[in-house]
């Protein structure tokens, strides 16, 4: 268990799996996720498939388009992909560890 001041009993850390959400975003930082808070449009959250394998798992901001919820990249080479009920949001992204 890692010790950190990062606010949440069950936030729990990731690694950043790809360039989706360049520039904010890099490819192998950390990011913490706090599953408790809620998530409203503009979050930055972490979405799974119902299975929960970890390799399917998006980052993505959240959006809300024409009353339908958006996952939205930050980098303008992926699609804007349509939240389904295969997937759920499992958590909010609270702080971002970058790579120095």
């Amino acid at each position: 268990m890692l010790e950190t001041d990062v606010p949440g009993k069950r936030t729990f850390a990731m690694q950043v799996r790809d360039n989706s959400m360049q520039p904010l975003f890099s490819e192998g930082e950390i990011i913490f996720v706090n599953p408790d808070l809620p998530s409203e449009p503009g979050h930055y959250v972490v979405v799974e498939n119902e299975n929960g394998r970890p390799e399917g798992a998006l980052l993505r901001q959240l959006k809300e388009i024409g009353g339908q919820a958006i996952l939205h990249p930050l980098n303008r080479r992926y699609e804007d992909l349509p939240v389904t009920n295969q997937q759920r949001i499992c958590g909010r992204i609270v702080r971002l560890r970058k790579n120095l």
